[in-house]
C-alpha cells in the first residue's frame, strides 16, 4: 500500500460500526476476539465502503446493487500516486485539472481526489446511463459540483473526446480503471483462479467489467489517442488488473517511441493491481514513483532517472559541496537554481540550456549574436537535482586512522527530452569532482 494510505493497518471494524450504524449488523467476530465483515456479502461490502468514506473523508455515497461498489483502500492508492506525480512535476500555482475515464456509479476517484486536494478539478466520463445518474447524484450530494463535472460518452466515441469538446483547457493527468475482461467467460475463468480477490465477491456489472479485447485493447486505444493529443495533458495513466498487461502496454509505448513512462503497483490484502503512466512532456519522475521491484516484469521498467556516485575520501560533506559548486561554475551555461540544506546533506537544483560540457560543444562556442538576452526564452535541455551527502559506509585503510569515509552524489533527472544529455552531464560532473578529490588528497 501507499505509505500515506491510512489503511495500511486494517480498520477496527467494531469501532467503525459504532460510528456508522448501518454497518453494525454486518460485523462478525474472529477467532482471536477481533472483528471483521463478510467480504463475500455484497451488502457488507457496500456498508463498509460507505462507512470508510463517511468517517475518513466526510463523503456520502449511494451505489445501486447492480453496479460496482469500489473498495476504498485500493482506490485511494491510485489517487495518492497521482498526488505524488503532480507534486513531483507540477510547478504552477494554478488549479490541477484531471480526467477520470469510466467514473462508474460511485464517482469515487473524483470524490476522493477533490476531497484530498482543494485545488483539483476533475472531468469524469462514463457510457452507462445508470452509472451516470448515480455519479452525478453522488457529486451533488457532496457539494462538489463546482469542481467535478460528469459527462456522457458513447461506446464508439474517442476515449479522450473531451479534448475535442473542451479545446482550450490543458489537463495535468488522466486516470482510468478500465474493464479488465474480454468476455463473460474471461470473468468466470478469473473467478475460478481468484484473480480479482480470494476473499471478496465481485459486484461489478457487465458494462463495468467487460470490453472487447479486455483491458489491453482499452489502454491500447488510450495510447494511440494520446499520440494525437500530446500537449493537452501532462500525464496519461491507467490502472491494470493483470500483470501480463504491463509488458504488453510497455511494448506498445516503446513501439511508439514513448520513453517517458512509469509503472507502480497497488496492494490491498491479497489483491494486486498495477498502474502505468506516460507523458510527452519533458517532466521526469523519480525512480520511487516510476519503478517497482518485481522480477517478473523487471525488463518492462523504464530506465532509471536516479543515478548515484560514491567517492572514497577523507574530505567532509562540506568539502564535497564546495567541489560541486566549483565544478558546476566551470561549465558554460549551467545555472544553480536553488540549494536546500538539511542535516548532513545539500540538494542543488541545476539547469542548463545546452550540452556545453561535451567535447563537440567546447569546440563550437556561442556566436556573438547569441547573447544571454536571446537565450532567456530558450527552454533548458536539462534540469536535475544533485544531493551531496555522507555515504552508507567507509573504505578501510591499513590503519583505522586511515579509514576513508564515503561521500556520494545522488542525481535525479527532473526535466528534459534527451536521456543522453542527463547521463553525459552526470558523467562529466563525477569525473571532474573525482579528479579534484584525487588532487587534494
Amino acid at each position: 500500500m501507499h505509505p500515506r494510505n491510512p489503511y495500511r493497518n486494517p480498520p477496527d471494524f467494531a469501532s467503525l460500526a459504532e460510528q456508522y450504524y448501518p454497518l453494525k449488523k454486518h460485523i462478525i467476530s474472529t477467532h482471536d476476539g477481533g472483528s471483521t465483515v463478510d467480504f463475500q456479502d455484497p451488502a457488507a461490502q457496500r456498508r463498509l465502503t460507505e462507512a470508510l468514506l463517511w468517517r475518513d473523508f466526510a463523503l456520502q455515497l449511494s451505489v445501486p446493487d447492480n453496479r460496482l461498489c469500489p473498495p476504498v483502500p485500493n482506490r485511494l492508492n491510485y489517487v495518492l500516486w497521482l498526488q505524488d506525480i503532480v507534486a513531483a512535476t507540477f510547478c504552477s500555482n494554478d488549479a490541477v485539472r484531471g480526467i477520470d475515464i469510466g467514473t462508474g456509479a460511485s464517482a469515487i476517484y473524483p470524490l476522493l481526489a477533490c476531497r484530498l486536494n482543494p485545488s483539483w478539478i476533475i472531468h469524469a466520463t462514463d457510457i452507462d446511463d445508470l452509472s451516470l445518474h448515480y455519479a452525478r447524484a453522488n457529486v451533488d450530494r457532496n457539494n462538489l459540483q463546482n469542481r467535478i463535472t460528469v459527462g456522457q460518452t458513447k461506446l464508439n466515441d474517442p476515449i479522450f473526446s473531451i479534448f475535442d469538446v473542451d479545446i482550450d483547457s490543458q489537463y495535468d493527468f488522466t486516470m482510468c480503471n478500465p474493464p479488465f475482461y474480454n468476455s463473460a467467460e474471461d470473468v468466470a475463468r478469473s473467478a475460478e483462479t481468484k484473480d480479482y480477490s480470494p476473499s471478496a465477491v465481485c459486484t461489478g456489472a457487465e458494462v463495468e467489467m467487460i470490453t472487447p479485447g479486455g483491458e489491453y485493447s482499452f489502454v491500447e486505444r488510450m495510447v494511440k489517442e494520446s499520440l494525437q493529443h500530446k500537449t493537452r495533458c501532462r500525464w496519461f495513466t491507467s490502472m491494470l488488473g493483470k500483470m501480463s498487461s504491463v509488458p504488453e502496454i510497455v511494448a506498445l509505448l516503446r513501439l511508439n517511441k514513448i520513453d517517458n513512462y512509469a509503472i507502480t503497483e497497488f496492494v490491498q490484502g491479497q489483491t494486486r493491481r498495477w498502474a502505468i503512466a506516460w507523458s510527452f512532456s519533458a517532466d521526469r519522475l523519480p525512480d520511487m514513483l516510476a519503478r517497482i521491484n518485481n522480477p517478473m516484469i523487471q525488463s518492462s521498467m523504464p530506465p532509471r532517472n536516479n543515478l548515484q556516485q560514491a567517492f572514497s575520501s577523507t574530505h567532509s560533506v562540506d568539502d564535497l559541496i564546495q567541489f560541486l559548486r566549483h565544478n558546476l561554475g566551470l561549465i558554460d551555461g549551467v545555472r544553480i537554481i536553488s540549494v536546500e540544506t538539511d542535516l548532513g546533506s545539500s540538494i542543488f537544483a541545476v539547469e542548463t540550456l545546452s550540452n556545453s560540457w561535451s567535447r563537440a560543444a567546447r569546440r563550437k562556442k556561442l556566436a556573438p549574436e547569441e547573447t544571454q538576452e536571446s537565450l532567456a526564452s530558450i527552454a533548458p535541455v536539462l534540469r536535475c537535482r544533485i544531493e551531496c551527502s555522507q555515504g552508507d559506509s567507509s573504505t578501510p585503510g591499513p590503519r583505522d586512522s586511515e579509514r576513508k569515509p564515503s561521500l556520494k552524489f545522488q542525481y535525479v533527472w527532473v526535466s528534459g527530452h534527451d536521456r543522453t544529455i542527463f547521463e553525459s552531464f552526470v558523467s562529466h560532473v563525477n569525473r571532474k569532482v573525482g579528479q579534484q578529490i584525487q588532487e587534494m588528497q
